[in-house]
């Protein structure tokens, strides 16, 4: 009788075993943005990628990480303390939102998948992340170091504009079958805007209210940013 009590003691807890085990695979991972720029400065178009994306995938939130030194942008970009500040400002007032140094903190040019191995390690393995960018950026993802070993270890979400589908494509078929299963397309409502123009009105003293957040503006005229010599 004995015997048969603990035959039954231990089959109960290998099927509770068992079943815990189970429940841990079934765990649904985590999904995390990551929109990386230099933010020269950061503008309203940014900020509704980041919300559109958030919203469409599920994710958790989205972390805001600007390059010190960006691999493929050196000119006419200003302190990186300026930028980090007008991000922080920027992404303050939505609870979906925060920003990371990690980059601030790197001697050299900033390149997406140290940044993707930083945030693997510090979250774990349960968190899938998801890269957000622009059409230009996806677009010019084939030329990007490393680009083999971000495909497979990070999502991209590449928000699209109407004339740019072609050069997507292309884009697409020279990353080969992985990106077709890596890289999704996401629409986003039309705001042309881009850093380089509003710098230029900046300079040239013009308007660019609804284009930047107030705290933005605010900061630029405080700290006399993107002047005209």
């Amino acid at each position: 009788m004995v015997l048969l009590w603990e035959g039954i003691t231990l089959i109960y807890h290998y099927l509770c075993h068992c079943h815990k085990g189970c429940d841990l695979i079934m765990v649904e991972k985590r999904k995390i943005g990551i929109i990386g720029g230099t933010f020269n400065p950061i503008h309203l178009g940014h900020l509704m990628i980041a919300e559109v994306a958030c919203e469409s995938f599920g994710l958790e939130k989205v972390i805001f990480v600007p390059a010190r030194i960006p691999p493929h942008k050196q000119h006419d970009v200003i302190d990186s303390r300026h930028r980090y500040a007008m991000t922080a400002a920027a992404v303050m007032d939505n609870p979906n939102f925060e920003i990371s140094d990690v980059e601030m903190h790197r001697d050299g040019p900033s390149y997406t998948v140290d940044t993707i191995h930083y945030f693997k390690n510090l979250y774990g393995p349960n968190v899938e992340f998801y890269f957000i960018a622009g059409t230009d950026t996806i677009c010019a993802l084939p030329t990007w170091k490393y680009i083999d070993e971000l495909l497979e270890q990070v999502h991209f979400i590449g928000a699209t504009r109407p004339d740019g589908s072609a050069d997507i494509d292309a884009a697409l078929d020279a990353l080969g079958p992985i990106a077709r299963d890596k890289i999704h397309l996401m629409e986003v409502p039309e705001m042309r805007l881009s850093a380089t123009y509003l710098r230029e009105r900046l300079r040239e003293r013009k308007t660019v209210r609804y284009m930047l957040p107030k705290c933005v503006v605010d900061y630029i005229e405080d700290n006399h940013i993107y002047e005209k010599d």
